[in-house]
């Protein structure tokens, strides 16, 4: 069965490449593009050439980029590995071998990182070299993180359901949102209440601000990291599980 999977794995990789990476990098810059608008950046942040300020502005761009591109990269690492699979019926064809659910599935999902840390390290070696330097590093770290927490969260809901896309956008945009305000609403004595909330969301407030230390290559709390990559594990956990106790056709 191991050489069977090994086997697989150069098709699922040469999928990722060949099917998700492009979606991913327009999708990426398509959000990048929404943001950068709604905060009044222009291609003059670009320019690096303007002194101290204009590098600043050059680095917080990039940033904004790395963010993005994580959370897209993170969520389009499950796109196609199950829930694709049952809907379009291609589980019959792949267990109709001696194949193991978990595994195969697990194996994919991967992959899909991997590629995705080398796609991201690819762009920020084109951005190092057309604008400004950044440390290759502590991106490829960061996409790591945002495919461990923000996969792990789509790995598992698309073995619940098909429409899991939508689902993670709505929990993560919830928890984004509620820290966003949260100052507010700890002011109005409700800070109990946000963080018992916060501790059942997806930490994404935590790996936004983790953007800036991974892509300045700046010393990180373990702390910090521990509790997106801590949730994103416990999710390939329990998608794991339920990919071995839920039944595929053969």
């Amino acid at each position: 069965m191991k050489g069977r999977l090994t086997a697989y794995a150069g098709y699922q990789l040469r999928d990722y490449f060949a099917t998700r990476a492009l979606p991913t990098l327009v999708a990426s810059g398509l959000v990048a593009w929404a943001l950068a608008a709604a905060r009044g950046m222009t291609l003059s942040d670009l320019d690096p050439t303007g002194g101290i300020d204009a590098r600043d502005r050059v680095q917080q761009t990039f940033e904004l980029l790395l963010a993005t591109f994580g959370f897209v990269a993170g969520a389009v690492a499950a796109h196609g590995v199950v829930s694709h699979h049952r809907m379009r019926g291609y589980d019959r064809l792949v267990f109709s071998r001696p194949v193991s659910p978990v595994r195969y599935y697990t194996q994919g999902f991967v992959l899909a990182g991997i590629g995705a840390v080398v796609l991201g390290s690819v762009g920020a070696e084109v951005y190092a070299v057309a604008v400004h330097p950044v440390w290759l590093p502590g991106v490829a770290g960061y996409v790591a993180l945002a495919w461990l927490l923000v996969g792990g969260l789509a790995f598992l809901l698309s073995t619940l359901t098909a429409f899991y896309l939508p689902i993670l956008a709505l929990v993560l945009a919830a928890d984004l949102t509620l820290d966003h305000f949260t100052g507010a609403l700890a002011a109005a004595g409700a800070g109990r209440v946000v963080t018992a909330i916060q501790v059942l969301l997806p930490p994404a407030h935590v790996l936004v601000s983790l953007r800036g230390a991974f892509a300045r290559g700046l010393p990180i709390d373990p702390l910090a990291v521990g509790w997106p990559a801590g949730f994103g594990a416990a999710c390939i956990i329990v998608a794991m599980v339920l990919l071995w106790r839920r039944p595929f056709r053969s």
